[in-house]
C-alpha cells in the first residue's frame, strides 16, 4: 500500500472516530438536558395537581387513565415502601397507533387518613424525534466530512509529498555507471531537503567507488592477462625448440595448461565483475529457443565425441528483454556444462514452457549438495579442465534480470530449470 493512501486511510479513521464519539457525546447530552427539563416540568405539574385536590371535599374520587396523571389509593404497606421516583414507561397512543416511550414522575401523598399514588406521564416523542434528528444530522455530517477531509488530504498529501516521489523517480532511473551526478528535485520542506542532500551524497561516494572498482578490477585484468599471454607465447616458443628433453617437454605442457588455465580464469572473474557492476546495461528482444538451437549446433561436437543425444522440447517460444551477449553467455554454459559434465552414450533434454527453461541430464557420477553449485570455484566433478565458475556466471545474469534459477539431483539425474 503506498504511503500516501495509508496516511489518508489512517487520517479518515481517526476523523470517523472522533465524529463517532462526538455524536454520541451530543446525543447523551443533548438527552440528559431534556430528560431534566421533562422532570422538572413533571414536578410542576404535581404541584399543580396537589394544589387542585386541596380544593376538593372528603375522599378524593380516583381520576381516570384518560388524562395525564392516574390516581389510585393505596394501602399503609404500599405508602411506606413508595418512594417518589421518575421512570420511563411504553404506553400506547391511537394517534400513532403503536406504543410509544412516556416519561412517568411516581410520587405519593396522604389525605383524610387515606393514602394515595400518583403518577403524571407525558410523551417523550419530542426526545426520540431529536435523537433521530442528531442520528441523521451526525451522520450526513459524518459523510461530508470524511469526503472532504479525504479530497483535501489525498490533494494536501500529494502536493506536500511530491518531491519524495520525485526523489524516488529519480533514484528508480539512476545508474551507478552513469557520468552525470544525481539530481533530485527542490523542496521547501526541510526533511525532504535533508534526506535529498544525503541520498546526494551517498549517491556520490557509491558513484566514486564504483568508478574505482571497475577501473581497479579492468586494470588488474589487463595487468595480469599481459603477462599471461607473454608467458604463454614464451612456453608455446620452447615447446617447438628441438633440443627438449622429453622431461622438460612435459614440464613446459603442464606449464601451459596452467597458464591457460589461469588466463581462462582471469577472464572469467573479469566478466562475473562486469556483470554484477551491471555494465551490459544495453537490452533487446531475444528468442531464447532460438539461442538454444543455435548453441547445440556450436557444440555438437561435443555431443558426438561422447555418443550423446539432444532433444529439444519447445512447448512455446519465450523472448525476454535482456542483453543478447549475456543471454548467449547464458544459454551457452547452460548447455556446455550438460554436454561436458554427462556419461557418454546418454540423452540430454532441453525443454521450454510456460516462461521456463529446463536443463535435464544424467552425470557420470552422483551429485551431491547441488544447490552449491551456483558458488564460485565450486566443481561437481574432478575434470581438471573445469573452472568452476560456469554456474557462478549463470547466477550474476539470473540475478540482473531477475530470473530464478534452481538446481536438483535425483541420483544421477541433474535437473537445472529456469524461470523468467
Amino acid at each position: 500500500m503506498r504511503l500516501l493512501t495509508r496516511s489518508t486511510l489512517i487520517s479518515s479513521a481517526i476523523l470517523l472516530v472522533a465524529l463517532l464519539i462526538s455524536g454520541l457525546y451530543i446525543y447523551d447530552q443533548v438527552s440528559q438536558e431534556v430528560r431534566d427539563e421533562i422532570d422538572e416540568k413533571l414536578l410542576n405539574r404535581k404541584l399543580e395537581i396537589l394544589a387542585s385536590l386541596r380544593s376538593w371535599e372528603g375522599a378524593i374520587r380516583p381520576i381516570p387513565i384518560a388524562t395525564d396523571f392516574r390516581l389510585d389509593s393505596i394501602s399503609a404497606q404500599d405508602y411506606n415502601a413508595l418512594n417518589e421516583h421518575f421512570e420511563d414507561i411504553s404506553r400506547y397512543e391511537l394517534v400513532e397507533g403503536e406504543n410509544e416511550l412516556h416519561r412517568q414522575l411516581v410520587t405519593k401523598f396522604k389525605r383524610a387518613d387515606t393514602y394515595y399514588c400518583l403518577r403524571i406521564q407525558t410523551s417523550l416523542l419530542d426526545l426520540e424525534d431529536m435523537g433521530e434528528i442528531i442520528a441523521y444530522s451526525t451522520l450526513d455530517v459524518m459523510v461530508g466530512l470524511l469526503l472532504i477531509a479525504f479530497l483535501v488530504n489525498s490533494l494536501l498529501q500529494r502536493k506536500l509529498w511530491k518531491p519524495f516521489y520525485g526523489t524516488l523517480l529519480q533514484l528508480n532511473a539512476f545508474r551507478l555507471d552513469q557520468v552525470t551526478p544525481l539530481q533530485l528535485p527542490g523542496s521547501s520542506i526541510k526533511e525532504f531537503n535533508q534526506l535529498n542532500e544525503t541520498i546526494a551524497k551517498l549517491t556520490a561516494i557509491n558513484q566514486r567507488v564504483y568508478q574505482q572498482q571497475k577501473q581497479f578490477v579492468e586494470n588488474a585484468s589487463h595487468e595480469i592477462q599481459t603477462p599471461l599471454a607473454i608467458a604463454l607465447h614464451q612456453t608455446e616458443q620452447l615447446i617447438q625448440n628441438p633440443d627438449l628433453t622429453a622431461n622438460d617437454a612435459q614440464a613446459l605442457d603442464i606449464l601451459t595448461q596452467q597458464l591457460e588455465r589461469l588466463s581462462a580464469m582471469n577472464k572469467a572473474l573479469l566478466l562475473i565483475s562486469k556483470i554484477d557492476n551491471q555494465q551490459f546495461g544495453e537490452t533487446q528482444s531475444v528468442n531464447v529457443g532460438d539461442l538454444i538451437r543455435q548453441t547445440v549446433d556450436e557444440y555438437s561436437f561435443l555431443a558426438e565425441q561422447k555418443s550423446l543425444r539432444v532433444e529439444l522440447d519447445f512447448q512455446n517460444e519465450i523472448v525476454v528483454a535482456a542483453n543478447h551477449h549475456l543471454m548467449a553467455m547464458l544459454v551457452g554454459n547452460l548447455i556446455r556444462n550438460a554436454l561436458v559434465h554427462s556419461a557418454s552414450e546418454s540423452l540430454i533434454t532441453i525443454q521450454l514452457a510456460d516462461q521456463s527453461l529446463r536443463v535435464e541430464n544424467t552425470a557420470a557420477t552422483p551429485i551431491a549438495q547441488p544447490e552449491t553449485l551456483f558458488g564460485r570455484f565450486v566443481k561437481q566433478s574432478d575434470k581438471p579442465q573445469s573452472l568452476g565458475l560456469g554456474l557462478a556466471i549463470v547466477k550474476s545474469i539470473c540475478d540482473t534480470y531477475q530470473f530464478t534459477p534452481s538446481i536438483a539431483s535425483q541420483g544421477n539425474q541433474f535437473i537445472f530449470s529456469l524461470s523468467f
